[in-house]
């Protein structure tokens, strides 16, 4: 903290730290540029400033740097420059301001793009003036224009070949100015240097755009795997809300439909002994079967195993009853687990298993599953291979349906990963997470 800024902030502010003064400034100039924006901006989950709000916030800067550097160089140059330098700043204030002006707006707002570029290449054209008025200093407007690129590439999120252009028309523009106006052999090495460093600044901006670009469209992708994740999963609740309830209405509603009858026909004939007995018999084999369809039930919803005896014993339950259904042979092994694991792991490794298996029957046309759980260190890997007819070419890297993704993604929520191989007969599903240490 600063030594000069510490009492002022006692004195004016007392308990507010300096970063918070810093914070509520951010939000004061964010909220005076961008009204109409600035819910969304501050407070709508990260969401990013739309372009016109960006370029509000350059033009501020640009009137900021201009108000600092005017006064120190005024006292540097001689009376016969100073009237240029007015004049090459008024152009830099009078560009400055009609683009703030213009920018609120609507046609402003529609093309703040083209505004964006006008004012960066209205800024290189003047610093490039400045040299050939005054290139005492080649180093300094090398330095200004490297951060005008590499600012314009990041604030404005441009494109690489747009910035490719402007990199090298700006740093073949400060090659021939100072070609031109630094005949002195005296400054030349200051100038080469100053060009040097603007070319490094320009391949910067450069490699920011591209980055820039990379980051974006992995972000997209990346939201665009959650949306089909959601709609997956809203798919996934309805489908089985609609499967409970008609379980609930044909099994569990004939099977107490069948047991009110027999108790009906009970109490209107208990005088018949022999058949009496027979509707009790039967009543209590309807009650068995009901009871036996809510324990299938209510294992298909949480397997109450999972909790009492951990992952192991309900993968062995899951891939028992699986193999059964489904006609399709199935192994486990297990190597160097813990006794138990913690439980949102053991759910999610237990979820996994079954959407796995799920894609086998959809998907794979296997005749034989193995299961591999092992821990080996402090990681856990769970591995799901097949015979069947492997991973289709388009999905061969393991990106494809809704399944994947949301096994992938409680792979994530554990700090884990997930691969999709495609064998020469089959594939294999590979979990690996970390151990809780």
């Amino acid at each position: 903290m600063s030594v000069h800024a510490e009492p002022v902030r006692r004195a004016w502010f007392p308990g507010v730290s300096l970063r918070e003064l810093s914070d509520r400034a951010v939000r004061i100039l964010t909220a005076a540029i961008d009204r109409p924006h600035v819910g969304v901006a501050l407070d709508g989950g990260g969401y990013p400033l739309p372009l016109v709000s960006r370029l509000r916030i350059a033009t501020f800067i640009a009137l900021a740097t201009g108000v600092l550097f005017l006064p120190v160089e005024a006292g540097y140059v001689s009376s016969e420059l100073l009237w240029s330098l007015l004049l090459l700043y008024g152009f830099h204030a009078v560009l400055t301001n009609a683009i703030l002006i213009v920018s609120f707006t609507e046609t402003g707002e529609r093309n703040a793009d083209s505004l964006a570029l006008f004012l960066v290449v209205g800024h290189a054209s003047s610093l490039l003036v400045y040299l050939a008025l005054w290139p005492t200093y080649p180093g300094l407007v090398g330095g200004v224009l490297t951060c005008l690129l590499v600012g314009a590439s990041i604030l404005f999120s441009w494109q690489t070949p747009r910035v490719v252009t402007i990199a090298a028309l700006v740093c073949t523009a400060f090659l021939a100015v100072g070609v031109t106006c630094i005949p002195d052999e005296v400054e030349r090495p200051s100038f080469i240097v100053a060009w040097i460093a603007l070319l490094v600044g320009g391949a910067t901006a450069v490699g920011c755009s591209r980055l820039l670009a990379l980051l974006r469209a992995n972000l997209e992708a990346g939201q665009r795997e959650l949306t089909d994740l959601s709609t997956r999963l809203m798919s996934v609740q309805e489908e089985e809300r609609r499967r409970l309830s008609r379980e609930l209405h044909d099994e569990f509603g004939q099977s107490l439909t069948a047991v009110n009858a027999y108790l009906w026909l009970i109490a209107r004939h208990p005088e018949d002994r022999e058949g009496l007995q027979n509707r009790i018999n039967e009543a209590r084999r309807v009650v068995s079967k009901t009871q036996t369809a809510m324990r299938e039930l209510s294992h298909l919803l949480r397997p109450s195993v999972l909790d009492d005896f951990g992952l192991v014993p309900s993968l062995d339950t899951l891939l028992k009853g699986f193999a059964e259904r489904h006609q399709i042979a199935t192994s486990i092994t297990t190597d160097g687990l813990p006794e138990r694991l913690p439980a949102e792991m053991e759910t999610a490794l237990y979820r996994i298993t079954q959407e796995a298996l799920t894609n086998v029957v959809r998907h794979a046309r296997a005749t034989h599953v193995r299961v591999a759980l092992s821990a080996m260190g402090h990681e856990l890997r769970l591995e799901i291979e097949d015979d069947g007819i492997g991973v289709p070419r388009k999905n061969g890297s393991g990106t494809g349906g809704t399944g994947l993704i949301g096994i992938r993604e409680r792979a994530r929520v554990l700090g884990g990963a997930m691969t999709l191989t495609s064998l020469r007969g089959g594939a294999c599903l590979r979990v690996q997470v970390p151990l809780p240490r």
